[in-house]
């Protein structure tokens, strides 16, 4: 069985409400929320299991109007919207302790950056499982690829990443 350090859900869309992301992405999180239920599964039952990180990405989508929420006049960031909704899911809720939230990105490009720079580069996250749509997943490997395969530029060596793709 795969062990990962982090599950990453790409966002996309806009959502309908601050829990609510796009169908396409509920989709993406259903299959997170399953996942990270599995790994809990084998924690109970075999100690020493490690659980993994979700990282919801997203701050919007560059050609399309953000959220506002009424409440405060403020953008909805895809990636919380998401995050919400994984922790309220109505089979697996994920714990917010293993949610993290990436609200830079407008942008595939800008996803796989942001994730590195904030995220896995920092906390040593080496093996990532990248969660999209098919319709996405060429792009994503692509693009996600080149961006972890950048060497490390305080010693210039490999960044020794495994990526992981789920469509």
């Amino acid at each position: 069985s795969l062990q990962v350090d982090a599950i990453l859900v790409l966002g996309g869309g806009v959502p309908s409400s601050p829990k609510d992301p796009p169908t396409y992405v509920k989709n993406r999180c259903d299959v997170v929320a399953k996942l990270i239920h599995a790994f809990q599964e084998r924690t109970t039952t075999n100690n020493g299991v490690h659980h993994p990180s979700v990282v919801c990405l997203s701050a919007g989508t560059a050609h399309l109007p953000q959220y506002i929420t009424p409440h405060n006049g403020l953008p909805l960031w895809e990636s919380t919207a998401s995050a919400a909704y994984l922790m309220q899911h109505p089979t697996y809720p994920i714990p917010e302790k293993h949610m993290f939230v990436e609200t830079t990105s407008y942008d595939t490009i800008s996803n796989a950056f942001f994730t590195r720079s904030t995220f896995t580069d920092i906390n040593g996250w080496k093996k990532i499982l990248v969660v999209t749509n098919e319709f996405h997943i060429h792009r994503t490997k692509a693009i996600f690829d080149w961006i972890f395969s950048v060497p490390n530029t305080e010693n210039v060596s490999s960044p020794n990443y495994e990526l992981f793709y789920l469509s």
